[in-house]
């Protein structure tokens, strides 16, 4: 979508922050306070909102039916999922030990992804995938200090959220 995001109407739904475990609450308390600042009166964080008909887990990329059984059973415009995976965790923070003994690079490779889907039409209105990787080549002989994947699918949110500042009306 180029056109941006409109947050100035509507009833908003955040679906609970699919990440791994050491990072999501931290995730989830960022991802709350910039979609409150965006939305102001009208975001619900699903996991605390009472009186919702939402199966326990809603997957990304739904089909049709599950964003119409989503629009029946509540009264929101607007639905948010995000999630945050790490796909390669093979470096530690820090290493001091020179060695120029890799057999191989190793790396620490994030993905960030979100969706924002218009349940009145329910079609998806903002698509967007971020990935951060370091990497230490074989044959180093360099001590380095590298992000941890926490802090990289950090940095990716980051990227994601000045994206939807960036293109929102």
């Amino acid at each position: 979508m180029q056109t941006g995001i409109d947050f100035s109407s509507g009833k908003w739904l955040l679906n609970g922050i699919d990440s791994p475990y050491k990072i999501n609450d931290k995730l989830t308390k960022l991802a709350i306070n910039d979609f409150d600042k965006l939305i102001r009166t009208n975001l619900n964080y699903a996991p605390v909102t009472k009186g919702l008909l939402l199966p326990k887990n809603i997957p990304f990329n739904p089909n049709l039916t599950e964003l119409k059984n989503l629009k029946l059973g509540n009264d929101f415009d607007y639905f948010i999922n995000l999630k945050a995976k790490v796909l390669k965790d093979e470096i530690g923070v820090i290493d001091f030990t020179v060695t120029n003994s890799l057999k191989e690079s190793y790396k620490n490779e994030v993905e960030i992804e979100i969706e924002i889907y218009d349940l009145n039409n329910s079609e998806i209105i903002y698509s967007k995938t971020i990935k951060g990787s370091v990497e230490i080549s074989k044959n180093s002989q360099d001590f380095y200090i590298a992000k941890t994947t926490d802090g990289l699918i950090l940095g990716a949110y980051k990227k994601l959220i000045r994206d939807i500042n960036k293109k929102s009306i």
